[in-house]
């Protein structure tokens, strides 16, 4: 794993958390991981994990008031319907309701308006504050920008969302390892320290 090579992850191992999909997936349904407002980063090393980590906390969360999004890169929007159902969440129910979103995340970044997804968050946001709701948590992964070869792009577009949002918000910016590992040292170190948390899943 690259990017355990050396020092390259001890720069910001203060910020680091390192784990098991399982035990990612029970810190974050426990509350323990992902705090309001804030900006993570999430490192995943197959479908697998990053599948076990979504559907958990969606399963978990949806039920108390929560809204979801999830930008899927690698499975179809049906497939993670299906993983959904299969973790026990009612998919139906809570994509009636609107407090489920499943989206296609190339469409939601490489459209002609790369902030797609953000602005819809931020709408999610307002709508979490008329409804009294827990919160809003977005899930998106932001392999598109390695599919398109557009690495200058993607820091640009990080470093331009907010180290910190309000307090009903959490998101998660969400890496296949094989993409994380295309990046230069200088765009590493920036992601981790940019970032309010680094979760790696081993």
């Amino acid at each position: 794993m690259k990017m355990k090579q050396g020092n390259r992850v001890h720069h910001s191992s203060q910020k680091m958390v390192n784990g098991s999909s399982q035990e990612i997936a029970d810190m974050m349904v426990e509350k323990k991981l992902l705090e309001p407002g804030d900006h993570n980063l999430l490192i995943y090393n197959d479908l697998r994990a990053f599948r076990e980590i979504y559907s958990q906390y969606s399963r978990a969360l949806l039920p108390e008031n929560e809204i979801v999004v999830i930008g899927s890169q690698y499975d179809a929007i049906d497939d993670v319907k299906n993983t959904l159902r299969l973790s026990g969440v009612d998919v139906e129910r809570y994509l009636n309701q609107g407090t489920l979103f499943i989206i296609d995340a190339q469409k939601g970044y490489q459209d002609v308006d790369s902030h797609g997804l953000w602005k819809l968050a931020m709408s999610l946001l307002s709508r979490v504050k008329k409804e009294s709701r827990q919160g809003v948590t977005w899930f998106g992964d932001l392999g598109s920008f390695f599919s398109f070869e557009k690495i200058e792009e993607l820091m640009q577009y990080e470093l331009s969302c907010p180290q910190k949002y309000e307090e009903k918000m959490k998101t998660v910016c969400c890496y296949h390892l094989k993409d994380f590992d295309k990046l230069n040292e200088t765009q590493l170190y920036t992601l981790f320290d940019y970032h309010f948390k680094s979760i790696l899943v081993e």
